[in-house]
């Protein structure tokens, strides 16, 4: 098909591995042509897709050698009830399941999954220059029936809903998340107005010497101004020593530059709408409560 710079067959299925030791773990192999480039693992170390080439050889990650019940490059172990040898060791690579990644040429992930020659799971393709990969995918579209199209965008972004919106998982971060959200409100609101209960008379003053209600409105605003950047202060600070804490870890947290933009924006929006009560309470104010002594 014109366009096509590169085709290749790539194998996404899950097998058993048999741990030296005893027992067997849930892996999900990855099969991959080592010379094309495409579906080939990452933070890996120099000579390794060369290592893979050779019959009944895997890669697997160091964060999972406990899991997998290995010590190091050179072992051998059974996949499907065959033979396999550790010859690389990535770095990074983690599975959002529990199901570790197994990288492998795809003549041997065909004997480890148990596919007949020529199945496979995906078919990565890569346009030629000139050749944009949305006009790739629409022309492939229209020419192979009974399959589905997607760019790496596209396919990443149908992943990311899959697992946030039809999901347990996901579906128990977005409800912890709003959680989150709600009592952080509630919590800014009530420490808002207890600090403008306590200052109440000085409000009543300002309010009987002439000050208009604007001026009093943005003293409460900068309160809940100064709150939010202290707030996310704190909480930006011990999220980045999570999220470094995390890539030593089984579960990997991204905190992008736009992530935390977008935080910081919220957070101050919701310090201000917070102190939205306490401007209500110290509108309706009665400027004689001062001479009065309340």
């Amino acid at each position: 098909m014109p366009g096509v710079g590169r085709a290749e067959r790539v194998i996404v299925r899950f097998a058993n591995w048999k741990k030296p030791a005893g027992g067997r773990e849930s892996v999900e192999v990855v099969g991959f042509d080592p010379g094309s480039g495409l579906a080939r693992p990452w933070n890996v170390p120099p000579g390794t897709m060369a290592a893979l080439r050779l019959p009944d050889t895997v890669a697997v990650d160091a964060l999972y050698l406990d899991k997998l019940g290995i010590a190091g490059v050179g072992q051998a172990v059974e996949i499907g009830d065959r033979r396999a040898r550790v010859v690389a060791l990535t770095s990074g690579i983690r599975s959002f399941t529990t199901s570790p990644y197994v990288f492998a040429s795809y003549e041997n992930a065909l004997r480890y999954t148990g596919m007949e020659d020529g199945q496979c799971t995906y078919v990565l393709v890569r346009p030629v220059p000139g050749v944009s990969a949305e006009a790739l995918r629409g022309a492939i579209a229209r020419e192979v029936r009974d399959v589905d199209v997607f760019t790496r965008e596209e396919f990443a972004g149908k992943t990311r809903h899959y697992w946030m919106f039809t999901t347990g998982a996901g579906m128990a971060l977005l409800i912890a998340a709003s959680l989150g959200l709600v009592v952080g409100g509630v919590v800014v609101a009530q420490t808002l107005y207890a600090t403008t209960m306590d200052h109440l008379a000085e409000f009543g003053t300002l309010r009987a010497m002439g000050a208009p209600g604007g001026y009093i409105h943005r003293i409460i605003v900068i309160q809940a101004v100064a709150a939010a950047l202290v707030g996310y202060g704190c909480g930006i600070v011990v999220s980045l020593f999570l999220v470094d804490l995390a890539a030593k870890g089984g579960a990997s947290i991204v905190l992008p530059p736009s992530l935390a933009v977008g935080l910081f924006f919220l957070t101050v929006a919701m310090c201000v709408a917070a102190g939205l009560v306490s401007i209500r309470k110290v509108t309706t104010i009665d400027p004689a409560m001062v001479f009065r002594g309340a």
